[in-house]
């Protein structure tokens, strides 16, 4: 029974062997129809001066069906058809040219039959280079349809991408231009209430002034925000300078966020700098939302052939697949990494926690990042 489920070693070989030799056939020859031509009618006359040479008590029946073979992968059934009908004539020419046939009926039978099964060793092989053929086709047109869908999609990833870019840029400018404006004209007019006040009651000034300052502290929040929004494209020597004011505003949040440099990181692009500085913003946003750590670190290494950014914490760890929610954040930060030609890898880190590792192979026109 074992064997009856489970092939030889031995069939699986012959099963490779005959897989190879179709496929071999299957493939178009490399010269051309008259070479081939030309090739396979010297195979038979070889092989019919061999036979003759012989005489009619050795067959050399099987050695026919190489040139036959080859004109069916090569010439087609018609040809290898023709081929069939010549080898049987060459092997009845041989043996008449040495003696007539004692029982010309007997043997006339038997060479109808040698030729009946030419034909249909011909039909088979016809049959099975013809549909190796069409299926090396279908996977060919498989293979190319594809390519171009995965080639489809990365560019719509792109273009969605940068439209993502250009719309958090047009949003920025937005609150930079409009909205800031309109909140220092407000902290103005706020200022000379409190003046005016100032003269006629205190207490009134003082709540003037205390919507002053939280007017102020608005701007400056609606500024960074705007700034961040705004930032695009990041000069690659700008890129450790942005990351330690990222890890800063961290810190400001409660949360111990570090920033090193390390080693020689080279960045091809201000673009390439920008989408790293992207996917640090989401990486540690991800890890003070979800995670809860005390401690965040962002890390910036590099030699002569890579360059990698991490991103670690000690929170709760990456929850399992089944427990995440809807977000985008980590297939966002993938893509970013694609984008440029680098590889995300988010794996366990030390203890507990998560580390986000971005890494970025070095290509040409590297620009050194310098802290």
């Amino acid at each position: 029974m074992a064997d009856s489920i489970h092939p030889s070693p031995f069939a699986s070989r012959r099963s490779r062997v005959v897989a190879w030799l179709l496929s071999l056939l299957a493939d178009e020859p490399r010269h051309s129809r008259t070479r081939s031509l030309v090739i396979v009618v010297g195979m038979v006359a070889v092989i019919g001066c061999v036979d003759y040479a012989c005489g009619p008590h050795v067959s050399l029946e099987l050695f026919y069906m190489v040139p036959i073979t080859l004109s069916v992968a090569w010439l087609g059934w018609r040809i290898a058809c023709a081929m069939a009908v010549v080898s049987i004539l060459a092997r009845v020419v041989g043996d008449l040219v040495i003696r007539p046939y004692q029982y010309p009926i007997a043997v006339t039978w038997n060479r109808l039959v040698d030729l009946g099964v030419y034909f249909v060793i011909v039909w088979v092989l016809h049959a099975l280079i013809s549909l190796h053929r069409e299926m090396e086709r279908r996977v060919e047109e498989r293979t190319r349809a594809l390519q171009e869908s995965i080639t489809t999609r990365q560019q719509l990833e792109n273009e969605l991408l940068e439209v993502g870019s250009r719309e958090r840029n047009a949003i920025g400018r937005e609150l930079h231009d409009d909205l800031c404006q309109h909140l220092v004209g407000t902290a103005l007019a706020a200022k000379v209430l409190g003046e005016q006040l100032a003269i006629r009651d205190a207490s009134a000034a003082r709540g003037a002034q205390t919507i002053v300052k939280y007017l102020e502290e608005s701007i400056a929040k609606t500024r960074g925000l705007a700034r961040g929004l705004i930032l695009g494209s990041i000069e690659p020597e700008e890129l450790a300078k942005e990351l330690g004011e990222l890890a800063g505003k961290g810190t400001a949040g409660g949360v111990a966020c570090r920033f090193s440099l390390e080693g020689n990181p080279v960045i091809p692009s201000a673009g390439a700098a920008a989408q790293l500085f992207r996917i640090a913003e989401e990486a540690m946003r991800n890890a003070l939302r979800h995670a809860h750590p005390t401690e965040v670190n962002i890390i910036l290494t590099g030699d002569d052939d890579t360059t990698f950014l991490t991103i670690e914490d000690n929170g709760t760890g990456l929850r399992a697949p089944e427990t995440r929610g809807p977000g985008m954040g980590l297939q966002i930060m993938a893509h970013r990494a694609a984008y440029i030609g680098g590889t995300l890898s988010i794996v366990p880190a030390p203890g507990e926690g998560t580390r986000v590792i971005c890494h970025l192979p070095r290509i040409a026109a590297l620009v050194p990042v310098h802290a």
